[in-house]
């Protein structure tokens, strides 16, 4: 007695730590209310707090593009602004303002957006709006409000002259430059983008690394533009640019005057930098340049190193499957000439092999179904098997039974098994392919039958479950083109009608209905065909015995040549 209620117990303790899993996917969490011992207690499921799901939320999936292009807009405008304008009212001004709004909002939205935790079913949707608002805090909350801080307006507030004196103005002008934490924001909008990116991860892969080398390209430009700053000419001391003036004596606008002239100079410095190509004819001329050069070369150094890396790996595996069929053709290149087969034989495997490379990249797609979980593989499967589902009427009457049934769950089920026990099987042109009682749905190429021709989508052999071999049609097939089917044996039909018959109470007397239906249209269609067979064996005795007659009457002399009649 002891160790039934134990069990009811580990069993009632297992549901409630399930149920209370699957609660962490709800958008809006249950109300809870203290009862008198002050435990708390569902008691409906009215929201006290509205939360974000972001796997599910479209709101949420405009708001992170506009955060997005935000970002781009600060990771490009904040540091021209620090290294070349002075803070100032005005449209620029207005702008940061605007973005600077933009961010608060998101601020304030991180409170209510769902985070994944770790449980001991794996990872999770923390639903509970108090988790939630600890969560950030503890986490992305410093961050954000640090970028918050508009040193813009406090530039503009400390322009005096003693302030200038204090050196405090280059100092809030560096502090301007912590807008760009923002950017760390990029790495979680990144991993709410794998939801709904439809790109493969490699050519993500470039665009990221190719959009992370221009960028520290574009900061590397302003920091070098930022030692104008630093060091400026009322100081006394030698600057980089002052190699341009002796360049520029003929020239209207000179370089230090113009900001595009020097974010042009100094993005031709860091490109060549980075690149480690190093022309030399810009270099540092202080101690504050040579400071900010060393970091530079540091930066570049492990930048360029790191994203080549990346870059190289990512192009090897790019293509993953042309690789392995590579290495497939090369193998059989190689047992063909170890094995010195004819010409012959070596033109129709190498044709068969080419042709196979879409069957060998699906073999693949296989692998991936069927590292997904069981309700998954049967919504993937049914997607990618309904046109062969809907000509079986079968499986189209089961499928309809599931949506009215109250075991319509378990009927469906039935359907992704039968979808998914299908086997792919690739034949060679002019290959006869072929065994009894089999279902075959045609993938890909042209098949020759009795009937005639089928193409993709073309099914037969929908009599495989008739025990009686005299009712079937010849199963034999002639393939014309390079073929890819799909089949079902009856054997493993009919373990599959056997592994339900408890949940699917009616699904034998449909299948049986199925058999007996079909055994009546041949019987009837055999029936027919042996009866024309002997009207027409009828017609030619009667044929034959009426010439016999026609003959014997005669004296049979009309059927011969007579004498006088030219020989043939």
């Amino acid at each position: 007695m002891l160790g039934s209620r134990a069990d009811i117990w580990l069993f009632q303790k297992r549901l409630s730590q399930l149920s209370s899993s699957a609660l962490a996917f709800w958008e809006l969490p249950q109300a809870k209310t203290r009862s008198k011992n002050g435990s708390k207690t569902n008691v409906g499921t009215k929201a006290t707090t509205l939360v974000i799901n972001p796997e599910r939320s479209g709101f949420l999936e405009v708001w992170d593009m506009v955060t997005m292009i935000a970002l781009v807009f600060v990771a490009l405008v904040a540091p021209i602004q620090v290294a070349m304008f002075e803070a100032e009212f005005g449209p620029l001004f207005v702008v940061n303002c605007l973005v600077d709004l933009l961010f608060l909002m998101d601020l304030v939205l991180q409170f209510f957006i769902m985070f994944p935790k770790k449980t001991n079913f794996g990872y999770a949707l923390e639903h509970d709006h108090g988790n939630i608002v600890r969560h950030y805090l503890k986490t992305w909350f410093i961050i954000d409000f640090i970028s918050l801080i508009p040193f813009d307006l406090v530039g503009m507030l400390s322009r005096s002259e003693q302030m200038k004196k204090m050196k405090a103005v280059k100092v809030i002008r560096l502090l301007r430059l912590l807008k760009l934490v923002r950017v760390l924001k990029a790495s979680r909008l990144f991993r709410r983008f794998e939801l709904r990116m439809s790109i493969t991860y490699g050519t993500f892969a470039l665009m990221k690394f190719f959009c992370i080398l221009l960028l520290i390209t574009h900061w590397l430009a302003n920091m070098w533009a930022l030692t104008l700053v630093l060091v400026e000419e009322e100081d006394g001391f030698p600057r980089w640019i002052d190699d341009f003036d002796a360049l520029d004596k003929n020239v209207a606008v000179k370089t230090r005057d113009s900001p595009v002239k020097i974010y042009l100079t100094c993005l031709y410095f860091t490109a060549y930098t980075i690149t480690s190509v190093g022309y030399g004819d810009i270099g540092p001329k202080n101690i504050i340049e040579t400071v900010v050069c060393t970091v530079m070369l540091v930066i570049s150094g492990i930048s360029w190193a790191v994203v080549l890396g990346q870059v190289c790996g990512t192009i090897a595996n790019l293509n993953p499957d042309e690789q392995a069929f590579r290495a497939v053709m090369d193998e059989l290149n190689f047992m063909m000439s170890d094995r010195v087969m004819p010409p012959e034989m070596r033109r129709r495997l190498r044709s068969f092999f080419l042709s196979n490379k879409l069957a060998q990249r699906r073999a693949r797609h296989m692998r991936v179904i069927d590292a997904m979980s069981p309700g998954l593989q049967g919504e993937v499967v049914m997607e990618l098997n309904s046109v062969f589902v809907q000509k079986i009427s079968l499986l189209k009457a089961i499928l309809h039974e599931s949506e009215v049934s109250n075991r319509g769950s378990y009927y469906y089920s039935f359907v992704v098994s039968v979808s998914m026990a299908l086997r792919t099987a690739f034949h060679a042109q002019g290959e006869v392919f072929g065994t009894c009682q089999t279902l075959y749905f045609l993938s890909r190429g042209l098949v020759s039958k009795r009937k005639g021709l089928y193409s993709a989508g073309a099914v037969w052999g929908v009599d495989f479950l008739l025990s009686d071999l005299r009712l079937l049609e010849p199963f034999q097939s002639l393939a014309l083109t390079y073929v890819e089917v799909m089949s079902l044996t009856r054997e493993a039909f009919f373990e599959l009608v056997e592994s339900y018959t408890d949940r699917c109470p009616g699904l034998e007397q449909k299948v049986r209905w199925f058999c007996c239906w079909l055994a009546v249209q041949r019987g009837i269609s055999l029936e027919a065909q042996r009866r024309r067979r002997l009207i027409a064996r009828s017609k030619r005795i009667e044929e034959l015995r009426n010439l016999s007659e026609s003959d014997s009457k005669s004296g049979g002399m009309e059927h011969f040549p007579s004498e006088s009649s030219p020989t043939s």
